[in-house]
């Protein structure tokens, strides 16, 4: 099977393609490649290799087209990255200070303050709202009063009516009771007597209902 093993300096990079048999480690490619020889620099006991850019061990067994990759030891630490120093986190700003020059009140005071000024302006609100309600009742009691009257006047009205009219009945209904029995010569009758009568009393008490209703 094709393997390869590379290796680079500053000045100088070598790649070497050859033939292996199944079963060869990453060192005895190393070795069979002939690349110690020409770079004294590599010391397989400090450099460490890898595959493919992913570090293994000498011992690892090679696949075909697996490239051994032989790589220099660091020099020195690498620079730092230069970045701007760390901003301190803001501050929280200064709760202000209470109308009578006091410090606010903080914690569990706060919520509490806070929460007796909402309960004071929500009841103002309903005050407000109940002074402006007030007004306006009375204005609309105002204003239905003498609708009230007229209709009640009118109903009165509406039941002399009704009161003349049944009184007007009787009268007429006794009259012609009374007309009938003179024209049937029934005026010695007793009980004709006592019905025209009776149609008269009716007809007097419609009379005096409906006068009492018209006041």
């Amino acid at each position: 099977m094709k393997v390869a093993v590379t290796y680079a300096e500053a000045k100088s990079q070598a790649l070497l393609e050859f033939v292996v048999d199944e079963g060869t480690t990453a060192e005895q490619a190393i070795q069979k490649s002939g690349i110690l020889g020409k770079y004294a620099g590599i010391d397989l006991g400090t450099n460490k290799i890898g595959i493919f850019g992913k570090v293994t061990t000498l011992d690892q067994v090679l696949q075909e087209g697996d490239r051994v990759e032989i790589y220099r030891p660091a020099l020195g630490k690498p620079p730092k990255k230069n970045r701007p120093p760390r901003k301190a986190p803001a501050k929280p700003a200064a709760k202000a200070d209470s109308a009578d020059g006091s410090a606010a009140p903080q914690g569990a005071a706060a919520k509490a303050a806070a929460a007796k000024a909402r309960v004071a302006a929500a009841k103002a609100r309903v005050a407000a709202a109940k002074g402006e309600a007030a007004p306006a009742a009375e204005g609309d009691a105002k204003e239905a009063a003498p609708a009230a009257d007229e209709r009640a006047a009118k109903i009165k009205a509406a039941k002399a009516r009704v009161a003349a009219a049944k009184a007007k009945k009787a009268a007429g209904d006794g009259q012609a009771a009374e007309a009938g029995a003179q024209k049937s010569g029934a005026g010695d009758d007793q009980a004709t007597k006592m019905a025209a009568a009776k149609a008269r009393a009716a007809a007097a008490k419609a009379r005096v209902a409906a006068s009492r209703k018209s006041t």
